[in-house]
């Protein structure tokens, strides 16, 4: 999915919702590039994140094995780090995960983004649940007011930043 620059957590998430993850390749790599498959997290720690907090909130409990490998001019010792390390990333990121959830600040974000849509103008099928044929045809006829949609306002870039803070070890 990366390869071909499409958003790999929302193939994840529904092949979850579908109730069709059975299994779980977890690597890294450049969006766009050839199948690079660097070390997990080693790339894009952010993108490693959401994946792993989505993975553990959801209760996932398939195999996940990682589908990367070592440079070529690895020898075993470095191949054996490599193993360790993936394997260590996941760990370290289920932890920041739990730490995330925890997390007073971060909460009350969230919090405010979901009251935000729950007095926005939305019908309810564009609030939650999963994919739908019926939910797509409810969304798609309803008369967006797109002004007051426009100034609801999100504090993502707060969001962001805390996340970032929590990755890099200082919250």
């Amino acid at each position: 999915d990366t390869t071909a620059r499409l958003n790999f957590m929302h193939a994840v998430a529904q092949a979850w919702d579908a109730g069709k993850l059975f299994h779980i390749a977890l690597n890294d790599q450049e969006p766009g590039r050839y199948d690079q498959d660097f070390r997990f997290g080693a790339y894009n720690p952010k993108s490693a994140f959401a994946l792993v907090r989505f993975l553990e909130g959801v209760g996932y409990d398939g195999p996940r094995h990682f589908d990367a490998h070592a440079y070529r001019t690895s020898d075993p010792a470095d191949v054996q780090a490599f193993a360790t390390g993936c394997i260590r990333t996941y760990l370290i990121l289920a932890e920041k995960a739990k730490q995330f959830a925890a997390d007073a600040e971060v909460q009350a974000l969230i919090s405010e983004m979901v009251e935000t849509d729950r007095r926005a103008d939305l019908p309810d099928a564009a609030r939650s649940g999963p994919y739908s044929a019926a939910r797509v045809a409810a969304i798609r006829a309803h008369d967006y007011d797109a002004s007051s949609l426009g100034q609801r306002g999100r504090p993502y870039e707060r969001l962001d930043q805390l996340t970032t803070e929590i990755l890099l070890g200082v919250r």
